[in-house]
């Protein structure tokens, strides 16, 4: 088909996507002024200004690709995130013309890496035992002419990570106020013995009144859980997590952390939104787990002068090396950051409606204006995970101290051969 379609080929590209019929088709058109009935774009806005048709929908439509716009009992409306593995689309479900954020596993993907169809369905159980106001919730999962999907929440805004990079560093009050919903979020996935593994900015939306959702389950564990694929849930040689966040003991064994890694994750999260970077930016995976495990970042006081010295310190509670002296519980670290929030009352449930149809609204007339990011897993093998140890990350000895005592070792080795070879002579 041409770059730009006859009114009749754009016609039968929508009968063949089931979106529209014939006879809704010709009827729209005939109310429609003449010297628009030939041009198929014009045709296609119209369709959007009425509402008959996403701007998403449109586009395609008018490139001729009729496939992909229904999708089982799903109408797809936009695409609203796409990462390495599974692309996010708005969708509304015919059953309830309620709106949900679709994540479909990329076929190809799914094809190539057996792991991704693993972790999929792993999240797929593990969503579904989650229910708490400050996490994304999971409504179904299935499997459509062979291809996986989630039907999760649609939720209206920003990542943090996007909302930072727009707006700079966040006001303490506010900040506190979002990360102790973030907190709570964690209590309740923690109360089911489940460690989430993947906090960071990215996977935290902020809705336009300023409440934060958790999302991606992807890499969440189950405290205690035999782990029979190491490429599937992190292992010996596998780090699984995102470096810019990971707790120092996530780095040496992925499947032995417990709560208290996410908390400090929450704190490496604290500290970009405060200060704009993350604790230690640049630098290549292996540097960046080196450094969590072993460097303090730079002093938040010096990046923000102006924020409270109080502040800083529970920054630094939470990300403390030895997870024995960090935070100790979610709940702690939720009443911990309600003592800096603001007292702003929550958003209503109308008001949360109210959001998600003026989302809707833009999505109707042109291309996307909210955002949607799921972090997708970072699995990482810098190098074979070493055996624990109960003493701090940063007592361990480094590469470069073996090097040193091997070195004296052998020149202790020389000097004894070299004197009992003078010896026997």
């Amino acid at each position: 088909m041409s770059a730009t379609p006859t009114v009749e080929q754009f016609f039968q590209t929508v009968r063949r996507s089931g979106l529209l019929d014939e006879a809704a088709l010709r009827s729209f058109l005939a109310t429609l002024p003449a010297d628009c009935q030939s041009d198929a774009v014009r045709v296609a806005d119209a369709l959007v200004r009425a509402g008959k048709l996403s701007r998403y929908q449109a586009n395609v439509l008018l490139k001729g690709m009729a496939r992909g716009l229904i999708f089982g009992p799903y109408q797809i409306l936009s695409q609203i995130g796409k990462g390495g593995m599974a692309t996010v689309f708005l969708a509304r479900d015919s059953r309830t013309q309620a709106l949900v954020a679709l994540k479909i596993l990329s076929p190809r993907k799914a094809r190539a890496e057996e792991r991704l169809v693993a972790r999929f369905q792993r999240e797929t159980g593990i969503s579904r035992r989650v229910d708490h106001p400050n996490i994304c919730k999971a409504f179904e999962a299935g499997v459509v002419d062979d291809v996986l999907y989630q039907a999760m929440e649609f939720i209206p805004g920003k990542s943090l990570s996007k909302l930072v990079a727009d707006g700079g560093p966040l006001a303490v009050p506010r900040l506190a106020r979002l990360m102790a919903g973030v907190a709570s979020g964690l209590r309740h996935v923690h109360d089911l013995g489940l460690v989430h593994r993947d906090v960071k900015p990215g996977n935290i939306l902020v809705t336009p009144h300023d409440q934060a959702k958790l999302v991606d389950l992807g890499l969440a564990l189950l405290e205690g859980e035999v782990v029979e694929d190491a490429q599937v849930v992190g292992g010996t040689g596998y780090v699984v997590g995102t470096m810019d966040y990971i707790a120092p003991e996530q780095t040496y064994d992925p499947t032995g952390v417990d709560a208290r890694a996410d908390l400090y994750s929450l704190g490496c999260t604290l500290y970009y939104a405060a200060s704009g970077r993350p604790p230690f930016p640049g630098g290549t995976s292996k540097e960046k787990i080196y450094r969590q495990r072993r460097d303090d970042p730079d002093a938040l006081q010096d990046l923000r002068p102006d924020l409270p010295r109080g502040f800083v310190a529970l920054v630094r509670r939470f990300m403390v090396k030895n997870p024995v002296e960090r935070v100790g519980s979610a709940r702690e670290a939720e009443e911990m950051l309600l003592r800096w929030a603001s007292d702003e009352p929550p958003p209503t449930e109308q008001e949360l409606i109210l959001d998600v149809n003026a989302a809707v609204a833009a999505l109707q007339t042109k291309e996307p204006t909210v955002e949607f990011s799921w972090g997708d897993l970072e699995v990482a093998a810098p190098e074979p995970a070493p055996a624990r140890s109960d003493a701090p990350a940063e007592e361990r000895p480094t590469a470069a101290v073996w090097l040193v005592l091997a070195v004296v070792a052998l020149l202790v080795v020389a000097v004894v051969v070299l004197v009992l070879t003078l010896a026997i002579r």
